[in-house]
């Protein structure tokens, strides 16, 4: 990365970023460990577009977080989640006077805004609050702000938005916020994260600890193969029982005459007597009788169409 500057001769000169000298989101990592002393605790956002560099971001952060407090990177595959009983359980193991660090995936995939009221986001509500008197530290990362649940924000004290990769020095750059959100009109608020009085519009993040990466993205890899399986066999179900119900109203299924239907049948038709006889003969009156020639009408129509139709393959 460069910045600009001007000599006293108003030339414009190109300077080289020195991030090995410089502080890593220090003003963020400050903010967090200020919080916890203080006994809050901390949910950060972070947001960007694919490629990035968010969940690295949001992983390293929780590593300088855990180091800065605990004075070593307690941060495993196991701080990481993307699903809703992994979090539960993390939450629920944590406790207050200990460092609770955690990183949720793709929050907005598992907590969509347009659900606000559905039962998975009504459980991370409850998660939240209970997160929050035990202190912990949560990092969560979405593809772009809006699409976290407007519930979940405003909880949020932080907001960092990952802007690009700089591949040569091996940094993510991102520009990071405090969140503020007033309870009357539940409109959030950003603010700059200030340094000795200046604002800090820019912070960096390097490489996180690459040997969780990686088992993190073979838990992710796994995790996506159960769901492509688990998708497979509903979309399956569901097209199998689609099947059924359209060979069912094609192409219905053979209906049997009843005892009485059959005798109403071998009376009428086969011996010929009249409607007044037969009902004469078995005991019920004429009306019923009449129903009961219909029923045998609509049965036999039914059967010759299911004779007619083949069946779908």
């Amino acid at each position: 990365m460069f910045v600009i500057t001007l000599n006293k001769k108003y030339h414009i000169k190109m300077e080289k970023m020195d991030y090995k000298t410089m502080p890593e989101s220090d003003v963020v990592v400050n903010y967090i460990v200020e919080r916890k002393k203080q006994g809050l605790y901390t949910l950060s956002f972070s947001s960007g577009l694919p490629g990035s560099g968010k969940s690295s971001q949001c992983q390293r952060v929780a590593e300088l977080v855990s180091i800065a407090l605990t004075g070593k990177n307690i941060i495993t595959e196991d701080n990481i989640f993307d699903d809703l009983l992994g979090l539960l359980k993390f939450v629920q193991d944590s406790k207050p006077n200990e460092v609770n660090i955690g990183i949720i995936e793709e929050i907005s995939v598992l907590f969509p805004s347009r659900r606000a009221m559905a039962s998975d986001n009504v459980a991370i509500g409850k998660i939240l609050d209970t997160a929050r008197k035990k202190e912990v530290i949560l990092f969560a990362n979405a593809p772009i702000w809006t699409s976290i649940d407007s519930h979940l924000r405003a909880l949020g004290n932080i907001y960092i938005e990952t802007l690009r990769i700089n591949k040569t020095d091996g940094v993510v750059i991102s520009k990071a916020l405090r969140l503020q959100t007033n309870p009357g009109s539940g409109k959030t608020y950003f603010h700059w994260f200030t340094r000795k009085g200046a604002e800090v519009q820019r912070v960096f993040t390097k490489k996180p600890n690459s040997e969780v990466w990686e088992k993190y993205e073979l838990k992710k890899d796994k995790f996506m193969n159960n769901l492509y399986e688990e998708l497979k066999f509903k979309a399956n179900k569901a097209r199998d029982k689609l099947k059924k119900d359209m060979n069912k109203h094609i192409n219905p299924p053979m209906r049997a005459l009843t005892e009485r239907e059959l005798q109403v049948h071998q009376l009428l038709n086969i011996q010929g007597l009249k409607q007044k006889e037969v009902a004469e003969k078995i005991g019920i009156n004429e009306p019923r009788i009449t129903a009961i020639k219909k029923n045998i009408l609509k049965k036999i129509q039914l059967n010759i169409k299911h004779k007619e139709l083949a069946p779908i393959c």
